[in-house]
Formats: structure tokens, sequence, C-alpha cells
């Protein structure tokens, strides 16, 4: 297995991923929207989506990288840097793993990677947005460290 910063021809492979974790995802978080109206609502935003992390591609203060296995792409991830008054801060956007690649460890070697590239860029701490009921994913930030600091509610 192998790490290395993510290119614009991964983008497809990327999006795929990035659509089948947000549907397991919204399973658990939303356990009362469809598998349809989930692929729709991704769909609608999925051209601009695509655009937004191509720009990111080239960003300083963005840090995409795939793991790959045979030239065959088993999940990704992003960083980002954050101005945040007179310090930087860390953020751990994403980490996504392929369905059938899963529960192998692959997700914590992604994340650990891109804590590393943010320590260096000597970032005041490291924060990761998940959804609360994604249990794996939160028990992936609490093996390396991460502790819950705030619960974000929405009413609609």
């Amino acid at each position: 297995m192998k790490i290395r910063k993510a290119d614009v021809k991964d983008l497809k492979e990327i999006n795929r991923i990035y659509i089948e974790g947000s549907i397991d995802e919204g399973k658990l978080q939303f356990p009362n929207i469809s598998k349809k109206e989930m692929i729709k609502e991704l769909e609608k935003f999925g051209k601009d989506r695509l655009n937004g992390w191509k720009k990111e591609f080239d960003s300083k203060e963005n840090y995409w990288i795939v793991l790959e296995k045979n030239n065959i792409i088993l999940g990704f991830g992003n960083a980002e840097v954050k101005k945040n008054y007179d310090y930087k801060e860390g953020m751990i956007t994403m980490v996504y793993v392929d369905r059938k690649f899963r529960k192998k460890g692959i997700g914590e070697k992604i994340l650990k990677e891109l804590i590393l590239w943010l320590k260096k860029k000597s970032v005041r701490y490291i924060e990761a947005g998940l959804y609360w009921k994604n249990i794996p994913s939160r028990k992936l930030n609490e093996k390396l460290g991460f502790k819950p600091i705030s619960l974000k509610m929405r009413l609609k």
C-alpha cells in the first residue's frame, strides 16, 4: 500500500468513494431519508464539488491524498490549514475508504498521514468533523487522541 498526493486524474474515483461513504454515513445519521433522496442531493452539487476539489489540489492550505494498492485507490483523505486570528488551526475534512476495503486499517493510515502533514504546518490544534452516529469514525478518531469538544445542532 502506498499513500500519495491526489491528482486531478483521481477525481472520478475519489468522488465514487465519497458518494458511497456519504450514503453509508447518511443511513446512520438520517435513517428516515431514502438512499434515492441522498443520491439526488449528492448529485445536485456534484459539479461544484468536483470543481472545488480541483482548486484545492493546488492549494498550499489543502492536502489531498489517496491510499492505493496495485494502482487501485482504496481510500482518500483531505486536511486543510485555516488562519484563525494569530494562529493556524488544522482541520481533517474527509477520510473515506472504499466499502470493499473497510476494517483493514486504511482509514487509520490516511488519518495518521493527514495529522502528520498538519503538524508539519505548525497548527495549534487539529479538529475533525464527523457525524455523531458514525461510531466507526468516532472510534478511529478517539484511538488517535481526538476528544469530543462540542455538539453541533440544526433546526430545519
